[in-house]
């Protein structure tokens, strides 16, 4: 059993099912949550999340089913409490990730994952922001605002700029850049859809006999707000993966957006690759330096509107 993980969620566990268990696994690990793989003495396998961003995965499956959203999401067997964090018992997906899938592979689940996406964003709310927080902001400028402008306590861009691993003032000057485009922004907002925002190669599960999404993880980041930042995610990941413009036109044309909705989508993916310069800094691997440098020379030749 992994060090970290609880034998009284393991226990807890068999109880609500009324199983046994007699295998558990630990797969790689995301920042935000402990996830375990378990098998039990039927030979049915389980993945079991454990935080405090659990509680947002469990809200948005209960919003999923009730929407009657059609997506491939992992069917729910449990959700409890320990220790202050959410426990979510889910089926385990069979099918690849779709980070183990050949690079010059990936660009034929684009379509897939446009049309998952224009799925979950039919779920509609008055409210922008996040689904479990009481707190919510006045409006979707607002909330893109705060990870730039102090509001966000865990985005203090002062501190981060000073980290070793980065060029202090190319991020301060982009931070003080992506503010002054925000400002200047309209954003027209009537209701806002439920985002994944992390929509990623390692959240989705894919079928490579069909080049469809199988899979959907993942939704402790999700929230309520503009459905054009979930492409822009879309957007980063076939620019990390160096998919080629003729991917990216391709892409463009299967979303068909309007002069101000691609407008609107080129600012959003300004704004995440500046955001992510906070995550990869935190731990100087070869992966991360890699993405740093890639963000960083990008944001040296990026030409901002005035």
């Amino acid at each position: 059993m992994p060090h970290d993980f609880p034998k009284e969620i393991i226990n807890e566990i068999e109880r609500l099912l009324n199983i046994k268990v007699i295998k558990i696994d630990t797969p790689p690990q995301g920042m935000d949550c402990v996830v375990v793989f378990i098998k039990d003495d039927k030979n049915t396998e389980y993945a079991v999340k454990y935080g405090k961003n659990a509680a947002n995965d469990a809200l948005v499956y209960k919003l999923l089913r009730d929407h009657q959203i059609n997506i491939p999401v992992p069917k729910i067997y449990g959700v409890f409490e320990f220790d202050g964090n959410t426990v979510l018992i889910l089926e385990r997906i069979k099918y690849p990730l779709l980070e183990t899938i050949p690079v010059d592979k990936m660009y034929k689940y684009i379509p897939s994952m446009v049309t998952n996406l224009r799925k979950i964003h039919l779920a509609k709310s008055d409210e922008v922001g996040s689904l479990i927080e009481a707190k919510k902001m006045k409006d979707w400028k607002t909330l893109i605002l705060s990870k730039f402008n102090g509001e966000n306590k865990d985005l203090d861009w002062q501190k981060i700029a000073a980290r070793p691993s980065l060029d202090k003032k190319l991020v301060l000057q982009s931070v003080a850049n992506v503010i002054s485009n925000i400002n200047k922004t309209e954003f027209i907002n009537h209701s806002y859809s439920l985002l994944h925002t992390d929509f990623n190669q390692r959240n989705l599960f894919v079928n490579p006999n069909t080049d469809a999404i199988t899979g959907i993880i993942d939704w402790g980041e999700a929230i309520f707000g503009d459905p054009i930042f979930d492409f822009a995610r879309v957007r980063m990941y076939i620019w990390h993966f160096n998919l080629q413009n003729d991917i990216l036109n391709k892409y463009y044309n299967i979303l068909s957006f309007a002069p101000f909705e691609k407008k609107l989508e080129k600012l959003y993916w300004v704004t995440i690759v500046i955001e992510y310069l906070a995550y990869y800094s935190e731990e100087m691997t070869e992966f991360n330096i890699g993405r740093i440098k890639l963000h960083q020379d990008f944001l040296r030749a990026f030409v901002w509107e005035d």
